[in-house]
């Protein structure tokens, strides 16, 4: 009698403990934000914390340099076509690797999965003879190559995780009642995993517009990104506007990951009623 009472207690300080230390780790993740962004508002010309006054014109410079304008423009340039490359070339090493007999596979996927777990400058001082041999240094192409290289691990993940719920039996039947492989795809295992695909995507995509130094190493004046320039601008000018441009940043990443999310929770629901 006296276990049983004693029993839900440590479950609820155990539940207790736990939200606790969830809760300090976000508070860990999140502060640095909501220390730059009312810096981003400062009416000083110069960093200081806390500010002494509230003024918006740091918003107003960025939208009146155009060199903002162009990085931004830039990282568009680059991190969309890096994103729908790590789409294909992701999902298709994924689909080989799940559904291939490969002896070796894990080999083969710890391979793929490489690039998020060596260190970037690793990936850039590989890339930039490269870059120099065959003529792309500096160009839009040699940001998109490297970047894809980041982008396709995070699709591979999110793709062999939406397959490892599926047994293959649909594809199976498809075949056997007569469908080609590429309608097999399309029809059959391309609707299962589209929501994974698009994760991947979008993760793919924000870590492309979040790169700093592979873009470093592999871009040039004309075709700096958005951290690039943030980096340039630290080490000569030490401004609000550096804050107000990590804030804006900061919310569209926020804005890409909250559909990344909406787009799991739609995954998983349709997986329910699918086995339901």
């Amino acid at each position: 009698m006296a276990a049983s009472s004693i029993l839900p207690w440590r479950y609820r300080i155990g539940g207790l403990a736990l939200t606790a230390v969830v809760t300090l780790i976000l508070v860990y993740l999140i502060l640095p934000q909501f220390i730059v962004l009312p810096l981003s508002f400062s009416d000083k010309s110069y960093l200081s914390f806390p500010p002494t006054g509230w003024s918006s014109q740091w918003y107003v410079k960025i939208a009146e340099n155009l060199s903002w304008a162009e990085a931004t423009a830039n990282s568009l340039i680059i991190g969309i076509p890096a994103a729908l490359l790590s789409m294909i070339f992701g999902t298709l090493a994924a689909l080989s690797l799940k559904r291939g007999a490969w002896k070796g596979a894990g080999v083969m996927s710890a391979a793929v999965v490489a690039p998020t777990m060596l260190p970037h400058v690793i990936l850039a001082i590989g890339l930039y003879p490269m870059m120099i041999k065959f003529g792309l240094l500096g160009t839009h192409l040699a940001a998109i190559i490297g970047h894809t290289i980041i982008g396709i691990p995070l699709v591979f993940i999110t793709v062999t995780a939406v397959l490892a719920s599926q047994n293959g039996a649909l594809e199976l039947a498809a075949m056997t009642l007569g469908a080609t492989p590429w309608q097999t795809f399309w029809r059959v295992t391309f609707p299962m995993i589209r929501i994974g695909v698009f994760i991947g995507g979008i993760l793919a995509f924000a870590a492309s517009f979040d790169e700093l130094m592979l873009s470093l190493f592999l871009t040039g004046a004309g075709t700096r990104t958005l951290p690039k320039l943030i980096w340039e601008q630290l080490n000569e000018f030490l401004t609000p506007t550096i804050a107000a441009v990590a804030t804006l940043i900061f919310a569209f990443t926020l804005v890409l990951l909250v559909i990344a999310s909406f787009l799991q929770a739609v995954g998983s629901r349709n997986q329910v009623t699918a086995n339901g």
